[in-house]
């Protein structure tokens, strides 16, 4: 399920609606990274108030998806 990506300002949001597969959380961290970049975005927000739990897989790839967004200039 594709995660939607909102513009507002300098800030990208992203709102994770529901459990997301290994693909859907490495697609949305390339997504992420590549609109970061394309928008000079100077922040990005991931709601992930609609998860009930988040495995290890999941924790690992928002932290890289950090890591990612800070080299590119946006705050997390």
């Amino acid at each position: 399920m594709p995660v939607p990506v909102l513009k507002q300002g300098e800030v990208l949001i992203a709102s994770i609606q529901s459990a997301l597969t290994d693909r859907d959380l490495l697609e949305l961290r390339d997504e992420l990274a590549e609109k970061v970049g394309r928008f000079r975005a100077r922040g990005v927000i991931i709601d992930v108030t609609a998860l009930d739990v988040m495995d290890s897989f999941a924790t690992r790839t928002l932290r890289g998806l950090a890591a990612a967004t800070h080299l590119r200039g946006a705050e997390t």
